[in-house]
C-alpha cells in the first residue's frame, strides 16, 4: 500500500485532488510528518518504493520455496529480504536526520505526532525484519553447526521451518 501511494502520485495525493485519495485516506495525516510523500520530486521515495515492492515479491518467493519443500532457498530468501527491509528503513532514517543534513522532510515541530506517526509506524519496519533475521539466521547457523560436528542428531532446515518467519 505504502509504495503505491509514492508510485501513483499525484493521483493518490489530497493536495492534488487525486482521484484514488479515498484509498489511501491515512497518508492525508502522514504527510503532515514525513514531508517527503507530499514532495513529487523527491527521487529518493520513489527508489524505496521500487525496493518494497522488490522485497513483497522477493518474499512471496520465499512462500513459493517454502511451499515447494525447497526450504534451505526460503529460510535464505527470507534472511535476505530482512535484511535488504531493515537496511533501506535505517538508510531511510538516516536521509531525514540532520545527519544528512536532511531534516527538512520530517516535520520535528510536534513530538508526539513524530512519535505516533513516524518514528514507531517506520520503526516497526526495523524490528521486525530484526527479529525475522535473528530467527532465520538461527536456523542458518543450525544447519552449518550440524555439518561441522557431523553428529548423529542430522539438524535440517525442515525441522525448523515450521518458526519460518518472513516479514511483509
Amino acid at each position: 500500500m505504502d509504495a503505491t501511494y509514492i508510485i501513483l502520485r499525484p493521483r493518490t495525493m489530497k493536495s492534488q485532488g487525486g482521484d484514488l485519495n479515498y484509498l489511501y485516506r491515512p497518508y492525508n495525516t502522514y504527510v503532515t510528518v514525513d514531508r517527503r510523500y507530499e514532495d513529487l520530486k523527491d527521487d529518493f521515495v520513489k527508489g524505496v518504493s521500487w525496493m518494497n515492492l522488490a522485497e513483497v515479491a522477493l518474499n512471496f518467493f520465499a512462500i513459493a520455496m517454502h511451499i515447494k519443500n525447497k526450504a534451505g532457498l526460503a529460510v535464505l530468501l527470507a534472511f535476505m529480504v530482512s535484511a535488504m527491509t531493515l537496511a533501506k528503513t535505517v538508510l531511510y532514517f538516516l536521509v531525514s536526520t540532520p545527519l544528512c543534513s536532511l531534516q527538512h522532510f520530517v516535520n520535528y515541530s510536534d513530538l508526539t505526532r513524530l512519535i505516533f506517526l513516524y518514528i514507531i509506524p517506520n520503526g516497526i519496519w526495523i524490528v521486525v525484519p530484526l527479529l525475522c533475521m535473528v530467527a532465520t539466521g538461527r536456523m542458518m547457523v543450525d544447519c552449518m553447526e550440524s555439518d561441522e560436528t557431523n553428529s548423529k542428531e542430522e539438524v535440517s532446515l525442515k525441522k525448523h521451518t515450521t518458526t519460518l518467519c518472513i516479514p511483509f
